[in-house]
């Protein structure tokens, strides 16, 4: 990956930062704003981002190259854990010569059984004995990258696999990663550190066709970076999908915290649109007759107010 520019400033700042609230990029005067931003976004659900995590292996491949791992592979792909480890560790102590590669795809079976199983300390041992044993493999990684995640050591995770040269052809047992699956996860790690620009790159790259391609959870995230960033047109764009069909007090919800964050100019039309759809709302007219007046836009919010008396308890 091209993304050896951001890498020396990055690994600098969490050098020198011993806890998630020393990683913070912002200021302390901006500090106190953002996570008050933070919290309004959505009272109902955290950021998907902050909850990714890789896909898991699914060990479903059946043209395998060695008869000895087809058994754990098998046990693995239907989630009997322990018998899986059971195969691996009876074949590995076998006293029939094994090639390294053999070795390593017993190892991958063994470490992955033995991280569902909470056993991470034996689950990193076997990974990264299958790692000195065949380097050009992504599933050892996976299942590395997988246990620092799983101990929030989202700054090592992102490091690790950010630096990762990514091989090009691996083992017909190895599990490869997609590059869009790699970038989402570099951006769900660089999101739990806080590191707001890191998260837009990483985001950029994995939907490279833009907002419209990404699903609703990454809107959302997408949304909430434009707030953190300081980005009133990059909230405006998202906001203007997630109001699609959305109720009426999410929407007022959303586009509220547009309003809170002083980017009136950018909620102005977003309310003429969302009132347009649903013209019975008093509560939509309402902010729209408030925003019309703040942006000077006085005979819109005159011909508002002439449609029909406002009701303020709407």
């Amino acid at each position: 990956m091209s993304c050896f520019l951001i890498v020396p400033a990055l690994a600098e700042h969490l050098s020198k930062s011993a806890s998630s609230k020393d990683i913070y990029p912002l200021d302390r005067t901006n500090r106190e704003l953002v996570m008050m931003q933070k919290l309004s976004v959505s009272a109902h659900s955290d950021a998907h981002l902050s909850s990714y995590r890789l896909p898991d292996l699914t060990f479903g491949k059946t043209k395998l190259p060695y008869d000895s791992i087809v058994p754990v592979w098998s046990a693995l792909a239907s989630a009997q854990n322990e018998l899986a480890r059971t195969f691996a560790m009876e074949r590995l102590s076998e006293n029939v010569k094994k090639t390294d590669q053999e070795r390593a795809a017993l190892k991958v079976g063994l470490a992955w059984a033995q991280f569902r199983l909470g056993a991470l300390d034996l689950a990193k041992r076997e990974a990264g004995r299958s790692l000195d044993l065949c380097p050009n493999q992504f599933s050892a990684h996976r299942i590395l990258l997988n246990i620092l995640s799983l101990r929030k050591g989202f700054a090592a995770a992102y490091l690790q696999l950010l630096n990762l040269p990514l091989p090009k052809r691996t083992p017909r047992w190895d599990e490869t990663l997609a590059s869009d699956e790699v970038e989402l996860a570099l951006a769900s790690w660089a999101w739990q550190l806080g590191e707001w620009d890191q998260v837009f790159y990483h985001l950029n790259r994995s939907f490279p066709d833009g907002l419209e391609n990404m699903p609703d959870g990454i809107r959302e995230d997408w949304f909430r970076l434009a707030l953190y960033r300081g980005h009133p047109e990059d909230a405006a764009a998202a906001a203007a999908l997630l109001i699609d069909r959305s109720p009426i007090e999410n929407t007022d919800q959303l586009l509220q915290t547009i309003v809170k964050s002083g980017w009136t100019k950018q909620a102005l039309p977003l309310y003429r649109t969302a009132y347009a759809a649903r013209p019975e709302s008093e509560l939509l007219r309402r902010r729209l007759v408030g925003l019309c007046i703040r942006e000077g836009q006085l005979d819109e919010a005159r011909a508002l107010t002439n449609s029909g008396a406002l009701r303020t308890a709407a």
